[in-house]
């Protein structure tokens, strides 16, 4: 186990003496069997409430390596006094004499709960580790990435690992997640394209907090105006604050929107593909209405990535060159659940999404959009195109022999066929994809009341070579490209 909570050795010596108290109190408690009822209670009901279930889900989905048959919680006791006799706690720092000798311990095997710091965050393998206490904050995005030390493989007992830590720092490891999966997006078209990294200029997420890393490092990066084209946008973050006017904004949009191409079901059809979405589909928008419902629109000042009056103001740049004037726009829901009337004979089924609240009113779900649903306003031609594409980028990855190969198109491939097109496959850089979904969320416990109905968004840029920016991070090669060389 490790315990990371401060940098400060110091301190590290009062967490240490804390453990230590601690772990001692369940060995005596528990090996002599008095004042043991509900601690034991205590423990049954997590193993068989959360690592039970957490074990059938990881083995039912093939990770890991997990052993076919259930630990009973009767084997589970018979063994903790034994456990508890062998945990050590130990402090890893600087100043501290403890260290991990995995080699003396070989036979046996080393049951540590470290404790440390700086130490403990880069460069030092903790072996077999399963459970992470982790609180240190850091404001930059290589020095969380080093300080995660539970990243790795975990065979045949990655169903008993274990993160515990503050809501900020699930927030900002999503976002670093994010930005890692838009560059190595980077790097798949650079590869693609037959570019290299100091022809590409590779690019990172600016957020209003994190920094990518420390001043100094950051010495031959500066700030960029970088395009949303060819990428997917979505809400994910909301506050229990903004849903009643978002959803009168909403309602306001589509009631200026008219009667819909499709109404209540449609869907497409390539080859053996199909799709079906419930739901309403309208063709040709106004550039100029969707920037309205946008300005309309309030995002949550959490959400890095998507914020509707920068998203508006971007379509608007777009628009002025001759691209992203037409839209389609999709308001889908589910085939059955609790309706939502929208407009006068527009009413659609919420969707169900997992959702985790934080501090403010704010909650989060993890994805918004199902992937085919980028797939709307394709017509057969893009279809094949963009496939191809998935394809040949499936087939370049070293790792692509053990997945199965793609039958239906990747989004980022979409966006750019329908953006840019290929061959044989005029370019629509004018055609943007508003989608809209009415949320409800899916709390672990009771903690909506109040919450009003939910709109959620996604936007499906297509791919560009116009000239219109949001503020990004980037290298000094991506600036050049840009702006030109420093003097």
């Amino acid at each position: 186990m490790l315990v990371h909570v401060t940098r400060f050795n110091q301190v590290q010596q009062y967490v240490k003496a804390d453990v230590e108290n601690y772990v001692k109190s369940l060995r005596q408690r528990i090996g002599r069997r008095m004042g043991h009822e509900e601690i034991l209670e205590r423990f049954r009901v997590i193993w068989e409430l959360d690592f039970l279930p957490a074990t059938h889900e990881v083995r039912a989905a093939g990770l890991g390596d997990i052993p076919l048959d259930d630990f009973s919680w009767d084997e589970v006791l018979k063994a903790l006094p034994d456990v508890l006799e062998d945990i050590d706690v130990r402090m890893i720092n600087g100043t501290a004499k403890d260290a991990l000798d995995y080699e003396e311990n070989k036979e046996k095997g080393l049951k540590v709960i470290a404790i440390g710091g700086d130490k403990l965050a880069r460069g030092l393998t903790l072996e077999g580790l399963c459970t992470s206490y982790f609180l240190r904050a850091s404001k930059m995005y290589d020095t969380l990435m080093q300080m995660g030390r539970w990243f790795g493989y975990r065979p045949g007992y990655l169903d008993l690992c274990r993160l515990y830590t503050s809501p900020d720092l699930v927030e900002w490891f999503q976002h670093i997640s994010d930005a890692a999966a838009e560059l190595r997006e980077e790097f798949d078209l650079m590869a693609n394209s037959g570019a290299t990294p100091r022809e590409f200029g590779l690019k990172v997420q600016s957020h209003p907090e994190l920094m990518v890393t420390s001043q100094i490092k950051m010495r031959s990066a500066k700030t960029l105006l970088l395009s949303y084209s060819g990428q997917l946008m979505q809400t994910i973050s909301f506050s229990k604050g903004d849903a009643q006017k978002n959803m009168a904004a909403t309602r306001r949009f589509i009631g200026n929107l008219g009667d819909p191409q499709e109404r209540n079901k449609f869907g497409n059809s390539f080859g053996e593909i199909s799709n079906s979405w419930s739901g309403h589909l309208w063709s040709n928008v106004s550039v100029q209405a969707v920037v309205d419902f946008l300005a309309d629109y309030r995002t949550n000042s959490n959400a890095h990535r998507v914020n509707s009056a920068v998203l508006a103001e971007f379509i608007q740049k777009m628009s002025m060159l001759g691209e992203l004037t037409s839209w389609n726009v999709a308001v889908l829901g589910k085939q059955s659940g609790t309706p939502i009337l929208l407009s006068p004979g527009i009413e659609i089924n919420k969707i169900s999404r997992g959702a985790e609240l934080f501090d403010g009113g704010r909650f989060a779900i993890g994805v918004l959009s199902d992937p085919k649903d980028e797939t709307i306003g394709l017509n057969h031609q893009q279809w094949e195109a963009a496939l191809q594409s998935t394809i040949e980028m499936w087939e370049s990855k070293k790792e692509a022999k053990s997945t199965e190969r793609p039958t239906t198109p990747g989004g980022p491939a979409i966006r750019k066929v329908r953006g840019l097109g290929a061959l044989g496959v005029p370019p629509e850089p004018d055609r943007g994809l508003l989608l809209l979904y009415a949320v409800d969320p899916q709390f672990e416990k009771n903690t909506s009341d109040g919450l009003s109905d939910v709109i959620g968004f996604a936007i499906s840029f297509p791919g560009s070579k116009a000239d219109a920016r949001v503020e990004y991070k980037v290298n000094n090669v991506g600036w050049e490209q840009d702006y030109g060389a420093s003097e």
